[in-house]
This record gives structure tokens, C-alpha cells and sequence, in this order.
């Protein structure tokens, strides 16, 4: 296939099969046989439809006689797509958006959808969704920022002095941020490399972080490949940097998949002492195991393992990484499929929370750091976890986090990034040592 609308109606189809998107997508490029530009437009098609799917979807049911899901999953990809082309691609022509998607209808099959595909798009594509009365205030965030009522109601009642902030800035891509491998290189010597190659470079607030202005696919270059660099949000960058790793400690990463964070506490360590990279889940492991043996460390071991459950040889760490599961609220940016989630199994989802950083507690020796953090911004699964955690555990005290990055709220020594106030991904991260 060639044609960038039709494979993007398609990836769109596949996607509403519980499909992730960066997976659908991903399968659709591969398959794909068009241009680089036709594969740009392909991926901003179906990634915007995604992103804004709640909102077109309640412009298009204003115009149908029956429910947009009872239609044929084609016809509610085409029109889905076509919408999202009309309205929120400054590129493409109104016109354009409506006739593209007729063709691309009868194309598929559909002859008979062509004049309800022209007739309800004509009509979506002018609707002044500024002017309509919303039922509540959740509704209205909920519709205009394109999240499930769910979503727009945690974050009312949890964080209401932000919560339009944040989901305003969840349709801005934090900029591609870079870690230099320093057992490669270091950071003067690859931004020289990468402005050789006309590609702007700025340093970031954390030691060994860069921003990069690249367009493609950064991990197609010789640099990626011969371990230069992996590509990590400072957010998680600083994360690492909060535990303060040295040469030579046994350093624990419970939830490590795919294996970011892990890479980023070997480089710190100098390759020098054991770091343990886990995760609970087997099919995840290749990809750490993959990006240690890109950037060249040894230190390393790769285990299967439930962070919930004690094990007696993971005792007497200098350092553990808590990275726990979250509902990811903090990157709605980068994955557009959590908009739509329902927040069915947020209260297990903390107690499993509560439980990784208990067990992760056990693991600290005496003076040793625990660092719990999060890409979500619901308090229950942060600052909550963290402070019922410190009234149960007299010998753990809170810490300041060492250089934040500008715009992050240190409240109680809680370091929360706000997207809106920082520039990176939503992120919670809190530095505990356990006394002497």
C-alpha cells in the first residue's frame, strides 16, 4: 500500500481493536510503500486522529441519526480521519480534507457512505464547538482536550489549579531530549558530532542531557548504533541522577523495561559495581538486554521479577530505583491510547504501588537511598504512596532532590514536573536515604 490516507484509515481500524498505537503503527510503516513524506503524513494522521478521537468524536455524533459506533468500521475511520484533516491540519485545504476522504471511502468498498462521508463532513468540519453549552465542567475538558470524563474529573478534583494547564500542554511533544554515554563519549563531542551534520543541539539541566532538533528517526543513526547516546525525557533523566549512583555500589532497578533508566545508572556508575535490571514481564527483557549491549556495559544483570515480592539476594543495596506502574497521565503526549482510558483499577493499581515500594523498602541497607517516582500526576499515586509510606517507616527520611530542572514543584521535598511549568513529561519522583 502507497496511499498515506487510506493506510492511515486502516492503521485506524486496527487501533480500534485494542491495539496500541506506536505497535499499529509501527506493523503499518513496515507494510508501507509510499515516501518519506507520505510516511510523515501517514503517522500525523493516524497519531492526531488517535490523540483527538473524543473530541471528533463528539462533533461527528452531531451529525449522524445513529451512534458513531453502530456505523461500519471504515466509514468511522474515514470520517474520523477526514475531520481530524479538516480541522486540525493547517496544511490541508478544507476541500481537500472532504474529497480525499469521499475517494478514499469508495475506494475501500463503501460506494454507498460516499454522501453521508461528504454530507456529515462538510457540516463536522464548520461546527463552532467554542459556542456549545456543556452539560458540566467535566464535560467540557473532558470533550475540548479530547480525554475520557474520567480522566477530566481526577484531574479536576486533584489538581484543579492545574488542571487545565496540563491538559492543555498534553497536545505539546516535549522536545527529543538525549543521554550521553559518557563510556562513549561526552557531551561536547557529540553535540560537534550532531553539528556536523546541520543538526541543532542544546544542553540540558541535567548533566549529560541534550536537546536535539532532529527530524526521522533518530535511532536510525551511526551515533545511536554504535551507543553514542539513547534517547531518555529529562523527567526520567532526572530521576536517575536523584539517586546519586558511584562506581562500585549494588544498585537495584525494580521496573527497569525497556531499559531507559537502567542504561542511564550504569553510564553513572562507570560500568564499575552491579546493577540488577528487573521487570515482571519476560517479553520486555530483550529490550534491556539490547540497549546495554548497544552502549557497551558489563555491569549488569537482567532478571524476571515481580517488584511486589521479596527476595532475600536483592538485600543490602546501595541504591534501588522504584519506577513504578502508573496510570501515565504525565505523558499524554507521547501516548495518545491513555486518553482514553476509563481509570477502571486506579485503587489496585496504588495498592500494587504501595506494595513495589514496601518491598523495594526491605532491599536499602542502612544510609542507602530509595527513590520512588512516577510519570503520572494523580497525587494519590505519588505524593499519597509516598507519604503514608514515610508514617509506616520511621528510618526512611525524605531528601531534597539534588538540581532539579527549572519549573519543578518542590512541595515537601516532592519533586513534581507539570509538562506546562517544565517542558518535559509529567513526572513525580521523591529521594528517600534509610538512616544509619
Amino acid at each position: 500500500m502507497n496511499d498515506p490516507r487510506r493506510a492511515a484509515a486502516a492503521a485506524l481500524m486496527k487501533q480500534e481493536q485494542n491495539g496500541y498505537a506506536n505497535l499499529v503503527l509501527q506493523h503499518v510503516l513496515e507494510e508501507f510503500q509510499g515516501s518519506a513524506r507520505d510516511r510523515a503524513f501517514l503517522s500525523a494522521v493516524f497519531y492526531g486522529t488517535v490523540e483527538r478521537m473524543i473530541t471528533l468524536d463528539y462533533i461527528l455524533q452531531k451529525f449522524l441519526q445513529k451512534p458513531l459506533i453502530k456505523l461500519d468500521a471504515a466509514v468511522r475511520a474515514v470520517l474520523r480521519s477526514g475531520l481530524y484533516q479538516a480541522r486540525f491540519m493547517d496544511h490541508v485545504p478544507v476541500r481537500a480534507a472532504i474529497y480525499e476522504s469521499v475517494t478514499l471511502i469508495r475506494q475501500m468498498g463503501k460506494s454507498s457512505a460516499a454522501g453521508l462521508v461528504n454530507a456529515v463532513l462538510r457540516r463536522a468540519a464548520e461546527y463552532d464547538l467554542s459556542a456549545q453549552v456543556f452539560e458540566d465542567e467535566v464535560q467540557r475538558l473532558s470533550v475540548q482536550y479530547s480525554v475520557t470524563r474520567e480522566i477530566a474529573q481526577l484531574l479536576l478534583e486533584k489538581c484543579p489549579q492545574e488542571c487545565e494547564e496540563i491538559l492543555k500542554a498534553s497536545f505539546v511533544q516535549p522536545r527529543l531530549c538525549l543521554r550521553v554515554n559518557p563510556l562513549q563519549t561526552d557531551e561536547a563531542q557529540l553535540t560537534a558530532e550532531f553539528e556536523k551534520q546541520k543538526v541543532p543541539v542544546e544542553k540540558g539541566h541535567i548533566k549529560g542531557s541534550l536537546y536535539v532538533d532532529f527530524k526521522g528517526d533518530i535511532t536510525a543513526l551511526k551515533l545511536f548504533r554504535r551507543g553514542a547516546f539513547h534517547v531518555q525525557g529529562e523527567a526520567s533523566q532526572m530521576a536517575c541522577a536523584a539517586l546519586c549512583v558511584k562506581p562500585g555500589e549494588k544498585v537495584l532497578d525494580l521496573c527497569a523495561a525497556p531499559g531507559g533508566k537502567s542504561a542511564t545508572l550504569c553510564e553513572d556508575m562507570k560500568d564499575r559495581g552491579t546493577l540488577i535490571s528487573c521487570d515482571a514481564a519476560k517479553n520486555r527483557l530483550s529490550l534491556i538486554r539490547a540497549a546495554f549491549e548497544r552502549i557497551g556495559v558489563s555491569c549488569a544483570q537482567v532478571l524476571e521479577n515481580d517488584a511486589s515480592v521479596y527476595r532475600d539476594d536483592f538485600s543490602n543495596a546501595d541504591a534501588v530505583l522504584c519506577d513504578v506502574p502508573c496510570s501515565g497521565l504525565g505523558v499524554l503526549a507521547k501516548k495518545p491510547d491513555i486518553r482514553n482510558k476509563t481509570l477502571e483499577g486506579l485503587q489496585e493499581l496504588v495498592l500494587l504501588q504501595q506494595s513495589i515500594l514496601e518491598t523495594a523498602s526491605r532491599y536499602v541497607r542502612p544510609g542507602g537511598r530509595l527513590v520512588y517516582s512516577t510519570c503520572t500526576l494523580n497525587p494519590d499515586e505519588n505524593a499519597g504512596v509516598v507519604t503514608a509510606f514515610l508514617a509506616r517507616h520511621p528510618e526512611f527520611t525524605v531528601l531534597p532532590i539534588p538540581n532539579p530542572i527549572p519549573g519543578t514543584d518542590m512541595t515537601d521535598h516532592f519533586a513534581t514536573l507539570y509538562p506546562h511549568k517544565t517542558g518535559t513529561d509529567g513526572f513525580f519522583v521523591a529521594l528517600m536515604q534509610k538512616k544509619k
